[in-house]
């Protein structure tokens, strides 16, 4: 790899207009000198703003083709990518200020590694803070199949790895082909580093397949369960923990604020939409 890496971003996006300006200027604002950011119109039907949108930019490479999904998309992506060095972002998040470059920098002092991911934080539709973080920041690897604490948008990864050990994502997947996909690099042995810096933030609104598709993601997390021999039971005990105690640490905070009836209104919200439908 070359002392200044080119780094690929890939972006599907499917009628992302309300917040896909914000994640293209999150990238092109990044401080570092040799980035390429495909974005990949998945069939947009939004009477053309989505388009409109990429037109604005004349830095990106994109392109359009008919619906295909979004794992399918980002296959096609990875194939198309000329960096050296690879991350997938969605179009409704963002990069963090110095994002790539902390990776890059993480990368080349540790040429070893075939990738590194980082912290990332959740967002609402305004780009506040929402009031939900993630509690577990960094695990051993191992831990991932039952605490799945890496997001694809803070993960960099080698392409060079990823094509020899074939890992692309499984189109048959529609909601959580990001969890087979790092589960199959933790199979295949990669080794992946971590840096104590938030990478990415998520934004967490109500058209999230995790509000409007619950049913359905979890059929398919039960099949990937199947699949690489995770224990439902100890899963979900697990993470219902970790959401315990980190609604409590919220309730204690919201019992010494003025604002009480809201917060306590969000977190109901929040566990409304994590029930299956």
């Amino acid at each position: 790899m070359q002392s200044t890496p080119v780094i690929t971003i890939i972006t599907p996006v499917y009628n992302g207009a309300a917040f896909l300006d914000d994640l293209i200027i999150s990238v092109r604002d990044q401080d570092y000198p040799l980035v390429e950011h495909i974005v990949i119109d998945d069939g947009s039907n939004d009477d053309g703003a989505t388009v409109a949108i990429l037109k604005k930019y004349p830095h990106l490479r994109w392109w359009s083709h008919e619906n295909r999904g979004q794992y399918p998309t980002m296959n096609e992506g990875l194939e198309a990518a000329s960096g050296d060095i690879i991350c997938f972002i969605s179009a409704d998040d963002v990069m963090t200020a110095d994002a790539i470059s902390t990776a890059v920098t993480v990368l080349t002092k540790n040429q070893k590694n075939d990738g590194v991911y980082g912290h990332f934080t959740y967002i609402d539709n305004y780009g506040a803070l929402y009031w939900y973080q993630p509690l577990i920041k960094y695990a051993p690897i191992i831990c991932y199949r039952y605490i799945p604490y890496i997001a694809h948008c803070s993960l960099y990864l080698r392409k060079k790895c990823l094509i020899e050990h074939k890992l692309t994502f499984n189109p048959s997947l529609l909601y959580t082909g990001d969890y087979d996909w790092v589960i199959r690099m933790i199979v295949a042995g990669l080794k992946i580093g971590y840096v104590d810096s938030t990478l990415s933030q998520i934004r967490w609104h109500n058209q999230r397949a995790s509000y409007t598709k619950t049913a359905r993601i979890r059929a398919e997390q039960i099949r990937v369960w199947n699949m690489y021999g995770v224990n439902p039971f100890f899963f979900k005990a697990l993470n219902v923990s970790i959401d315990y105690l980190l609604i409590k640490r919220r309730l204690i905070s919201a019992f010494f604020k003025h604002d009480r009836v809201a917060e306590i209104s969000s977190i109901r919200s929040w566990v409304a939409s994590r029930k299956v439908k």
